[in-house]
């Protein structure tokens, strides 16, 4: 893998920064980041991986501590080659936490986005294990040479992805526990196999009371059946109660048709005799209709006579008031006056010509006269009118008596007919009562209508009686069929209680041989990984570069289990000065940064050459550059050059950016960051500075 540019843009104290400059690209080999302190070169770093794993890297920090002063948003784009491809990683992100990451690859000769991927399987690496690899923070190479026993053996195990081991111990807990989980589960399903039997018998000894019952129950039926078929048919039982039920209700309506009519009969002067033949009845009605007609027709001559007479009445009283309202009116219109001749006279209003009084006085006693036989006349029509109201009267008198003669006798002779018809009715029912009896009498012990009723709930309960048997056996029946499932199903719930208690203790053996396998993995782990094979590596390429990183002076790292129960690891080394091996702990802090710095190295280079196990990946990580953050700062000048120059020749690395502050030998040729700050605005920038030097003449000297 090999960075060839990389674009910043309001990333922490850089306000906009692009390298290298003018389409040039990074060069393969050492290059030394240098500046001051809080300058921005620990960003440097810090960006490129910010660019491929994300602000996870970082952890107790949010996003918006990466974004600089007064902007919304920052932006980084790495480019980037892997097996001869191009690639460039783009990553946005705002102080709200939103994000945005993209990956594009170099296709014929344009970038196209990479729909779908997975940063970590990408460069098949885990965002830990790059921290741990890639990138060695300031202070942390001294750290490596410091740490002891289990930190160091854990330490060993993370870096070379032995995870896989912990995925299999995980993977034995996980399946343990499922194991066990399973156990409990079939534990908590499990019966006693007595308790079932116990059932088992508890259904047969039911089972064989029901099938005594049931042999009852047949004979039962058997005897129901006898019982009902000796009965008459439910046809013919049913018809002759109808016909018994039928003659007893037209018997009651003669009765009580009868009973009315001779109660009727006994209030009038008539007997049934008349009645018998109808006709008689008939004859006399007649009589009386006859009788209404002559006097109906007397009445109305007679209410004639009296409208006529009212008529004359009427015209009598009116010449009357006539008379009277004349004599008014001569009243009220003669004025008499006396004349000439002292005699009163009038003008008469209605001819002008003069009236006296006295012939006045004769014409008001004609009229006078004429009122008087008038009402001497009305008198005499009144009386003729009350001697014909006593007439009418009595006609009408005589007429509603005929009518009510009429009335009551139709109504006995209605009543006398309806008796006669119940009677026909009351005899039609017996005379079918007896046809019936006629032909089926054989059939009945008793044709008595209460035989006949006791008959039909007899059979009737004899039915219900079977039914109900016939139901119980059924149910019996359907019962002892369960009965057999019953059974059936737990002998079967015996034998998977047998096979239950053989799972159960499979599972035994497998939470068994889980257990062993687990402490088998952790040994394993402890005594043949770390110890036979990777710690003896390790040191191996620790020894390359330790002599020369302390002036011959330090060699032959021996690397030991340590700790009661052999869990951790020890650090030695033989000083050459005296012939012993002595633990790392006398060594000078100068001594002991070359140490880690050796250490980092050989596992970093161990890391690409070797799988500690068959089933470590096949392929190493993609990223093969290395991050160094003042790893030096504890050296002494020819401690530097030494060191240096080894990471100038290394060829392990395709890339080592390092950060520095301290001096640079003059000998040293390596291509250069240099980094810079505006103190005014507080803004940092940096340039690329290619070493004029070919690396590869150095390589070869």
């Amino acid at each position: 893998m090999q960075i060839t540019n990389l674009t910043f843009k309001n990333f922490m104290g850089y306000k906009q920064l692009t390298l290298p400059k003018k389409m040039k690209e990074f060069p393969k080999g050492l290059i030394l980041v240098s500046g001051k302190n809080s300058y921005g070169k620990s960003t440097i770093l810090e960006g490129i991986l910010f660019a491929f794993f994300g602000p996870k890297i970082f952890r107790g920090r949010n996003a918006s501590s990466f974004i600089t002063y007064g902007e919304s948003k920052a932006e980084i784009t790495i480019y980037f080659t892997v097996d001869n491809v191009k690639y460039n990683i783009y990553r946005k992100w705002s102080r709200t936490g939103a994000t945005t990451t993209k990956l594009f690859e170099w296709v014929k000769s344009s970038y196209r986005e990479v729909e779908k991927f997975d940063i970590e399987k990408f460069f098949e690496i885990s965002t830990e294990q790059a921290l741990n690899t890639v990138f060695v923070r300031q202070g942390e190479v001294e750290d490596l040479a410091n740490k002891k026993g289990a930190d160091l053996r854990e330490m060993i195990i993370n870096l070379f992805r032995l995870n896989i081991i912990d995925d299999a111990l995980a993977f034995l807990d996980k399946e343990s526990k499922n194991a066990k989980f399973n156990k409990e589960k079939l534990e908590r399903k499990r019966v006693p196999i007595d308790r079932i039997k116990k059932d088992i018998a508890g259904v047969e000894l039911e089972n064989s009371e029901l099938e005594k019952k049931l042999i009852e129950n047949i004979q039962a039926k058997k005897e129901h059946e006898k019982q009902i078929s000796d009965f008459p048919s439910d046809d013919l039982i049913s018809r002759l109660e109808n016909l018994y039920k039928q003659q007893n209700i037209h018997e009651e309506k003669y009765l009580a048709y009868r009973n009315d009519f001779q109660q009727k009969i006994k209030s009038t002067k008539l007997n049934i005799v008349d009645f018998e033949p109808i006709i008689k009845i008939n004859e006399k009605i007649s009589l009386l209709i006859k009788e209404e007609n002559d006097v109906k027709s007397q009445k109305e001559t007679l209410d004639k006579r009296r409208e006529a007479t009212y008529k004359g009445i009427g015209k009598t009283n009116g010449r009357i008031d006539d008379c009277k309202k004349k004599i008014k009116k001569m009243e009220k219109s003669l004025l008499f006056t006396k004349n000439e001749n002292n005699t009163e006279v009038a003008q008469c209003p209605t001819c002008q010509k003069e009236l006296t009084k006295e012939h006045y006085d004769d014409m008001v006693d004609e009229f006078n006269k004429e009122i008087a036989i008038s009402q001497e006349k009305v008198k005499s029509i009144t009386k003729i009118i009350e001697n014909l109201d006593l007439d009418i009267n009595g006609k009408q008198s005589k007429l509603d008596n005929v009518k009510e003669q009429i009335t009551m006798i139709q109504g006995l002779r209605n009543d006398y007919q309806n008796y006669q018809k119940k009677a026909l009715d009351f005899d039609e029912a017996k005379k079918g009562t007896n046809v019936f009896l006629a032909e089926h009498k054989s059939k009945f012990t008793d044709v008595s209508p209460a035989n006949i009723k006791t008959l039909s709930n007899e059979k009737k309960s004899l039915i219900t009686e079977l039914n109900t048997i016939s139901k119980e056996s059924t149910e019996n029946q359907l019962k002892i069929t369960g009965n057999l499932k019953e059974i059936s199903d737990l002998n079967d719930e015996i034998n998977y209680m047998n096979n239950l208690e053989k799972e159960i203790g499979e599972f035994e053996i497998e939470i068994d041989h889980i257990n062993k396998a687990k402490e088998f993995v952790r040994r394993f782990v402890t005594e043949y990984m770390v110890v036979k094979r990777l710690v003896k590596n390790i040191a191996m390429m620790t020894n390359k570069y330790i002599k020369n990183f302390t002036s011959g002076q330090y060699s032959d790292l021996v690397l030991d289990l340590t700790g009661t129960k052999k869990t951790g690891l020890s650090l030695k080394i033989k000083d050459n000065f005296n012939g012993v091996h002595e633990s790392v702990e006398v060594l000078s802090g100068g001594d002991k940064t070359a140490l880690g710095i050796a250490l980092r190295l050989a596992i970093s280079e161990l890391m690409s050459k070797i799988r500690p196990t068959k089933e470590s990946p096949k392929k190493n990580p993609k990223i093969d550059i290395l991050l160094l953050d003042e790893p030096l700062a504890a050296l002494d000048e020819t401690r530097r050059e030494r060191i240096l120059e080894h990471l100038i020749k290394s060829k392990t690395f395709s890339q080592i950016f390092l950060i520095t502050h301290t001096s640079i030998p003059t000998n040293i040729n390596a291509h250069k960051i240099i980094v810079s700050k505006d103190h005014t605005t507080g803004i940092s920038s940096a340039v690329f500075q290619r070493e004029k030097i070919a690396i590869e003449t150095l390589l070869n000297s």
